[in-house]
């Protein structure tokens, strides 16, 4: 349904990422960008948080560069034996401030940039690993690209009437940006489904992650609160990651559900 929606193409005839014709012959690469912080076991203890409301059922990534995430998270989604769990991923693929400023100077950002026709080629080199994954291992009803911006993308699924339970916002980190892609995007997000995303520890990240926050619990608190945890990606390390979830009227209840995780996952 969802890549009909986008593509106007039945998936069982013309697959968008297995009939992608890498016009630029880019060739799939997993080491030439450092920056992927969702590592499966987080990913996994996401989805046990979900699991006993039969979530996930429709995964959105905001901002997927390369594509390392979404096929981390696509091969977890196997693992599991999920293998029909969209994952929709979300990004203008044109490359960010940082990445136009710098790669000719930076050779650590120059390694994993590639211009040609006067464009990046985010996308090219998304759908290249992609498609290898797909073509290797991957189940290929998982990762489809939707080349928008974070607003496109959000106005779009409200359109549609789409409603993700799982959302990873990883796009720009710029300030005020994270700000209204929190808000669009946390209004479309399922009851009960978690929002959640990394480098808290970059000040505009916080800022606008902690505003939200504040704002929306002053605002809707009483009876929609939302209960913000940080969590470090991995043992040791120093990259935080957000979460947050989304209230759910409890069973045969008035109250709205306690959201309850493993405490591993929620501690900093």
């Amino acid at each position: 349904e969802l890549h009909l929606e986008l593509f106007a193409k039945d998936p069982d005839i013309h697959h968008v990422v297995q009939n992608f014709s890498n016009p630029y012959d880019i060739r799939p690469n997993f080491k030439n960008y450092p920056h992927s912080n969702l590592l499966p076991e987080f990913f996994t203890e996401i989805l046990d948080i979900l699991h006993m409301e039969g979530m996930p059922r429709f995964i959105v990534e905001v901002g997927s560069l390369h594509g390392h995430s979404a096929i981390q998270m696509a091969t977890v989604l196997d693992k599991l034996q999920m293998t029909e769990v969209p994952i929709l991923c979300i990004d203008p693929f044109t490359g960010d401030t940082n990445m136009w400023a710098s790669y000719q100077q930076d050779q650590s950002v120059g390694g994993w940039v590639n211009i040609i026709d006067g464009r990046m080629t985010v996308f090219d080199q998304f759908m290249a690993n992609v498609q290898f994954a797909v073509n290797r291992s991957v189940s290929k009803h998982h990762i489809l690209p939707f080349q928008a911006t974070s607003t496109v993308g959000a106005r779009w699924l409200v359109q549609k009437g789409f409603a993700p339970d799982l959302i990873f916002l990883d796009s720009a980190h710029e300030l005020d940006e994270t700000y209204l892609e929190l808000s669009l995007y946390f209004n479309l997000l399922e009851p009960g489904g978690i929002l959640f995303g990394d480098d808290y520890g970059w000040p505009a990240v916080k800022k606008d992650v902690d505003r939200f926050v504040e704002q929306h619990n002053l605002q809707f608190g009483y009876e929609n609160p939302i209960d913000l945890r940080i969590a470090r990606a991995q043992a040791g390390a120093t990259n935080l990651i957000w979460i947050m979830r989304k209230a759910k009227l409890a069973k045969n209840a008035t109250k709205r559900a306690v959201y309850r995780s493993p405490d591993r996952l929620l501690c900093v």
